[in-house]
């Protein structure tokens, strides 16, 4: 009898992993979902989804929307809004103390996902449900991946655009560009636009550019250099010439009054004294999200305006952006809930319902490119929206978080913010500067994995 109940005991246990076995696998210790085929999910009871109102309240609409969506489609789903302050997020996610699904950026992926474990693979999900990945906006879904996995669905796409100053192209007989435009044609309307006072100073410039460690990027590898080995795992901002090519072009389009970059000193700042808003600069960065703000200056400054898409640099056309999207937390005790709730976001259910309000964005699916429920408040006849979806081949990830560990990424967001004002005060020439960068990130992330 003894042996018959140990051997029904062990029975058991066999069958229990073997459904374990069915229903999950792992990969680095990580739990991933699975599934046999001819699953059908019927989730069902609630799940609590935590989101930072970036917009305000328009922000909230958006959520709301979405969640209306969701629940056209399952209607056994109590999906329960959590509104917490950004600078409570990353804690809360630390300490588990967060929704089944939660907001980030793409910043926000590895550490999320692996150093916290604090995020679910998704992709089992994406396949039983039948999810094309190839309509997402190139380069996007990759942004949400971790180890080759997707752990945050993206909601909105961020590419990096151009608002330009029409008044002042058109006074200076320059027509608008075309998204087809290149380096070579910016250069020569810089030549055109820029312009000098009798003192030397200058009157109005070309370009007003961020001071980001992005903007020293796009330059790189828009001039064809690797700024980063992954595989060796080391940077190569000086020693892929190719780098130091495009920073120099940088440098120079700054030191012929071309290109404004804030926080310069000294000769340098006194140059640009000038330079103070979109009135007197051809071309501002800016994002989706900064057309309804960059319209009111335009108009109390009696200018028009319209926007573009970076020019193709020669060795490649680079499209820099960011995406803000959702998790779902890997301890959640409603897997199929989450999941599907998160994953409306890749389809066009959850696009249009959450980026058909101004606390939205532009789609991350391409089918939607030509749709209207994102483009607005500004007329679609004299706003070119279409600068926005252009190129998705050429769209990379904005931050360094997203190719280097944070340990390295802080270095380069640290360094950006002196790296122009050291060069132009002459406390320290940019290729020193970068050299030095090149081999202090180098050492901190040898470090990082001399043991494995």
């Amino acid at each position: 009898m003894k042996k018959n109940l140990t051997r029904i005991i062990l029975l058991v246990i066999v069958s229990c992993m073997a459904i374990a076995f069915i229903s999950c696998k792992r990969d680095n210790g990580y739990v991933i979902p699975s599934f046999e085929p001819g699953t059908v999910l019927e989730p069902k009871g609630r799940i609590k989804a935590t989101t930072y109102l970036r917009s305000g309240n328009d922000s909230e609409i958006a959520f709301d929307k979405w969640i209306k969506a969701y629940n056209e489609i399952y209607p056994n789903v109590v999906v329960k809004p959590d509104i917490i302050e950004w600078s409570a997020l990353a804690t809360k996610v630390a300490a588990g103390d967060i929704g089944d699904v939660y907001y980030g950026c793409e910043q926000d992926v590895y550490t999320y996902a692996v150093t916290h474990r604090a995020a679910m693979a998704l992709d089992a999900y994406v396949d039983l449900l039948g999810i094309d990945i190839t309509d997402v906006f190139t380069g996007l879904y990759d942004l949400g991946c971790a180890n080759g996995l997707l752990y945050m669905v993206p909601s909105d796409l961020n590419p990096g655009v151009l608002y330009t100053n029409k008044t002042m192209l058109a006074e200076a007989g320059v027509p608008m560009p075309k998204m087809s435009w290149n380096y070579e044609d910016f250069k020569s309307i810089a030549k055109t636009v820029t312009k000098e006072n009798a003192d030397g100073t200058i009157a109005q410039c070309a370009m007003n550019y961020d001071t980001t460690f992005p903007g020293i990027m796009r330059f790189m590898v828009g001039f064809g250099g690797n700024w980063v080995d992954k595989v060796n795992k080391r940077l190569n901002l000086v020693s892929d010439e190719n780098c130091l090519k495009g920073v120099t072009e940088l440098i120079e389009l700054i030191d012929k009054g071309y290109v404004y970059v804030s926080g310069l000193t000294g000769p340098a700042g006194a140059k640009f004294a000038n330079i103070s808003d979109v009135s007197n600069v051809a071309f501002t960065g800016g994002t989706y999200i900064s057309r309804i703000g960059m319209d009111e200056q335009f108009r109390l400054l009696g200018l028009d305006m319209d926007v573009i898409n970076f020019f193709e640099f020669p060795a490649k056309r680079v499209i820099v952006g960011g995406a803000t999207g959702f998790f779902v937390y890997s301890k959640t005790k409603n897997p199929d809930a989450a999941a599907t709730f998160c994953c409306l976001m890749l389809q066009d259910a959850g696009q249009q319902a959450f980026n058909s309000t101004l606390g939205g964005g532009i789609p991350t699916t391409k089918s939607n490119y030509e749709a209207d429920f994102w483009k607005f408040p500004l007329d679609k006849e004299k706003f070119n929206y279409d600068a926005f979806v252009c190129y998705p081949e050429a769209f990379i990830g904005n931050w360094p978080d997203v190719y280097t560990p944070s340990e390295v990424a802080k270095e380069l967001n640290a360094f950006a913010t002196s790296f122009y004002s050291k060069h132009f005060s002459n406390a320290k020439d940019y290729r020193d500067n970068l050299r030095e960068l090149e081999e202090k990130c180098n050492q901190i992330w040898a470090t990082l994995y001399s043991d494995n």
